[in-house]
Formats: C-alpha cells, sequence, structure tokens
C-alpha cells in the first residue's frame, strides 16, 4: 500500500520543521524504519531512500531516529491534501490512506482532524490550447514512431480569454513534470491513451522555448491514423488541462495578463477542436480568476461580455 498503514506512537505539540526534521532523519534504511516519519510511499521508488517517501510528521533526533508524531505536522498534511501550499501530486486513490494516518494521530492526541475535501472540490482545472509549435512525425526508428513538438511556448501572449490574456513563465512547469504522473491523451478522451509519463511513453521537459513533448503512441491502428492525420496537417493544436498553482499579474485593468508561474499538469492532447471556453461554466471560472487578482479597480462588465459571447455563438 502507498499510503502507510496507521500505528500508535507518543504525540507532540512542539513547533514544527518539516524540512529540517527530514534533513536529520538518517538515510539508505529500510521500510520498517522509514514508516515511523512518513505517511506515503512511492511503490516505484527505492524503499531505501528518503526521496522515495513524503508526508513526514514524525519529529526526528538528533541521531536521526524518528520520534513522536507532530500534532502541527498532521495538521498541515491534511491542508495540503486540501489544496493548500499547492496541494500533493499523490494518486488521487491514495489520498484518503494518508488522511487516514494523520488523522488517528490527531485523534491520539485529543485533537478533532479537519475534514477530507474531494477532490473535485479543491481542483480547479482548466484547459488551453496551442498550435503545436514545430509538430513532427519522427520516425528514426520505423516500428516505434514518435509524436514530438512543443505543447506550450513561454513568454508568448494567449488570445484573448475574454476578459484578460495570458502568458507562461519558464519554469512553470519545471515542478509538474518530475513530480505529476501526466497523460497523453487523444481529444482528451480517457480511453484513447497515447503515453504517459510514468511508463515513459510520454516525455516531458522544458527548453528555452517551452514545454517540449515525446510521444510514443500505441502500436494500434487508432494511433496509427492519427500520426497520419499530424502529418498530412489536420490535427496541429494541442490542449492540456492544469491547476495554476502560482500566478502574477501584469499590465492594467484595459490590458490584464495573468502570468503562470507553477502550474500542476493533469494531461496534454492533440485535439481536432481546442476547447473554446465560451460555456457558461468557463465563463464564471474565468471570471472568478479575474476577481481574485490584487486589485482595487471595478472589474469589467461581465454581462456584457456574455452577451458578445451569446452573439458570438450563433455566427
Amino acid at each position: 500500500m502507498p499510503s502507510i498503514p496507521t500505528h500508535r506512537s507518543p504525540t507532540s505539540d512542539a513547533s514544527w520543521d518539516g524540512p529540517a526534521n527530514e534533513a536529520r532523519l538518517k538515510t539508505d534504511h529500510d521500510y520498517a524504519f522509514y514508516r515511523k516519519a512518513y505517511a506515503w510511499r512511492d511503490p516505484d521508488g527505492d524503499e531505501t531512500k528518503k526521496n522515495a517517501y513524503k508526508f513526514i510528521h514524525h519529529e526526528v533526533d538528533s541521531d536521526g531516529n524518528p520520534g513522536a508524531a507532530n500534532i502541527r505536522a498532521c495538521t498541515t498534511g491534511i491542508a495540503v491534501l486540501n489544496g493548500a501550499r499547492g496541494g500533493t501530486t499523490i494518486p488521487d486513490a491514495d489520498r484518503q490512506g494518508v488522511y487516514n494516518h494523520l488523522a488517528a494521530h490527531l485523534r491520539d492526541a485529543e485533537v478533532e482532524p479537519p475534514e477530507l475535501k474531494s477532490r473535485s472540490s479543491d481542483t480547479k482545472m482548466e484547459h488551453r490550447a496551442f498550435t503545436l509549435a514545430g509538430i513532427e512525425i519522427r520516425a528514426d526508428d520505423a516500428e516505434n514512431p514518435k509524436i514530438v513538438g512543443h505543447a506550450a511556448i513561454f513568454n508568448s501572449l494567449s488570445e484573448e480569454l475574454f476578459f484578460f490574456r495570458e502568458k507562461i513563465a519558464p519554469g512553470a512547469f519545471s515542478k509538474t513534470i518530475k513530480e505529476a504522473d501526466v497523460r497523453a491523451l487523444w481529444n482528451h478522451d480517457p480511453n484513447y491513451v497515447l503515453g504517459r509519463t510514468k511508463s515513459g511513453t510520454l516525455k516531458l521537459s522544458e527548453d528555452e522555448k517551452g514545454l517540449a513533448i515525446e510521444i510514443t503512441p500505441p502500436n494500434t491502428q487508432w494511433a496509427r491514423d492519427l500520426m497520419e492525420t499530424i502529418k498530412r496537417g489536420d490535427v496541429d493544436q494541442m490542449s492540456f488541462g492544469f491547476q495554476a498553482l502560482r500566478e502574477d499579474w501584469e499590465g492594467d485593468m484595459n490590458n490584464p495578463v495573468r502570468v503562470l508561474k507553477e502550474v500542476r499538469l493533469f494531461d496534454v492532447s492533440p485535439v481536432t477542436f481546442p476547447a473554446y471556453p465560451a460555456t457558461d461554466v468557463s465563463v464564471r471560472s474565468l471570471q472568478e480568476i479575474f476577481n481574485s487578482r490584487p486589485s482595487t479597480e471595478e472589474p469589467p462588465d461581465f454581462d456584457l461580455q456574455r452577451k458578445q459571447l451569446d452573439l458570438l455563438s450563433k455566427l
């Protein structure tokens, strides 16, 4: 089980410094040792290495041994599960187990744990579409052709998103491509998986241009058909699903620009028709984003803009 089962231990209400405690923890031990300090283990990681574990919540003494469960650390861990500090990249299926572990320590300390929020309530996924920059089918290996190119370009202004424009700062993907298990899908359909970072069939990296992709599609007829449409130029756009973790705003009220500084990436997807965010739900979501920006000025007339969108949809 990736989430470490609950166990009994003394508790402490001392101040908490997670990185300092983790730095003191002994290295090159086994699961039996590290389970005394953490609440989650990467099933694909080396169980003798600290970097295979997350959610440290036990205090570590000067000799490097885990001790009491820290109340503040357990509370902070649950907050992260609920989206605080950018949230967590562990699989959704593991969240309940990690919560149960941390909550059990809090109950031992006679502290009522916060509730675990549903994933849908703390993750606001957005989609953005880009023309696939320099996309090509690379056939160095005739039996395993690859889809390569850039799915996003840094410092390039988007089309107007009804209330503002947007650009992606260099480094926005650097953390998520190291931690997240991202899928490459065809038309955002989870029934058609082109690749996955965990299996090595989707490779993501940042270079000076943007988010570089390399997809090794499956040897199936539908995937071969897709690659043919890319070769012909019939499909030349990609959409990706993300959650904004850090952002800045530039410009003024007349020309606001949202700068994505850090995102959590969920999927990348070649698409026939990029999603055009003109639905009522998307408009409300973009309005919430715009209203959350630091500003003392009055917001634009969203009712008027929605009427304009309605007119556009009838053209």
